[in-house]
């Protein structure tokens, strides 16, 4: 259990971080804020259930993908110019949410891990992280990466939902084969949560300490 305190403690320290800066920030860092916020309340209400109630909870991490489709949708549209590439992250998270809405339809339910949309989840973030950070050095436009928020919440993003893409895909074959193994890879995937918060307060303290004032919104 202590891994789940302590991941609950840095994202209640991200949340409050990010909530007390909130009108500074820039519209995409607004957008994580509230997706931090928001994965912390229902989170924590996750455990209420499960704890306190003695109840299942999974629904209620299936209804959290969902929003995270959405609002990581909204997340990565603003960090694009082109009006192409934001009609394909609304067209590619739109899909997403239909086909998760669908699979806990027919083949999973809400009271199962969704582990299909989670997949899915993983593969499309990790894809639009890594080609925002692949526009980064295409473009040239920033000239220090280590002062550049984005550069780090992407980056956060790209390892941690490429990581939890593998995880994900070979867990149900760990499990059956070799159970030492899928520990391992749980773990693993722990703690690539705990770098994915890191580098989302890392982001707010390069933002807030380079960022020239005029900038903030």
């Amino acid at each position: 259990m202590w891994d789940t305190f302590l991941y609950i403690a840095l994202m209640g320290v991200s949340t409050y971080l990010y909530t007390i800066n909130y009108r500074v920030l820039t519209p995409p860092l607004r957008l994580l804020a509230i997706n931090i916020t928001v994965t912390f309340v229902v989170t924590v209400y996750a455990i209420y259930v499960w704890r306190i109630e003695h109840k299942e909870n999974l629904h209620v991490f299936n209804v959290l993908l969902i929003i995270h489709y959405v609002l990581y949708g909204q997340f990565f549209s603003k960090l694009f110019d082109r009006f192409f590439i934001k009609r394909m992250i609304w067209l590619s998270t739109g899909l997403g949410v239909c086909i998760t809405l669908l699979l806990v339809s027919t083949i999973k339910s809400w009271n199962q891990f969704n582990s299909y949309g989670s997949i899915l989840f993983d593969m499309l973030i990790s894809f639009w992280s890594g080609y925002y950070l692949w526009r980064i050095f295409i473009d040239a436009k920033v000239v220090a990466l280590e002062r550049e928020a984005l550069f780090w919440v992407s980056t956060g993003l790209f390892f941690t939902c490429l990581g939890n893409f593998f995880v994900q895909g070979f867990m149900d074959y760990l499990l059956t084969n070799s159970a030492p193994y899928a520990l391992t890879v749980y773990w693993i995937q722990e703690l690539m949560g705990f770098v994915l918060f890191g580098t989302f307060l890392l982001a707010l303290y390069v933002y807030l300490r380079y960022s020239p004032i005029s900038s903030r919104r």
